[in-house]
């Protein structure tokens, strides 16, 4: 079994113009993704692996250290110390 992506507004788009009513139900939605995956109007995502899994993994790790990092030095600025040092308390 592979997994596969349908777009939502695909999915109403086409929900709209099977029945020409643009009501929102449920119940009509399983049948229209069914449809649109057996018509082929899907895509495939991107999975990496071996190196590429661990380079995206690494990416999220120092994007979430430079968030934090920046959060900090504005809290150093709302209380008024050096950014210097909370960067020399991280080394």
């Amino acid at each position: 079994m592979k997994l596969v992506l349908v777009n939502p507004h695909h999915v109403k788009k086409s929900k709209e113009l099977d029945d020409n009513h643009p009501s929102k139900s449920d119940r009509k939605d399983p049948k229209t993704i069914a449809k649109l995956v057996i018509e082929g109007r899907y895509i495939e995502p991107y999975i990496p692996e071996g190196v590429y899994a661990e380079l995206r993994i690494a990416t999220a790790s120092r994007d979430r250290l430079v968030k934090d990092l920046n959060g900090l030095n504005n809290l150093a600025i709302y209380i008024n110390i050096p950014s210097t040092n909370i960067e020399m308390c991280l080394y």
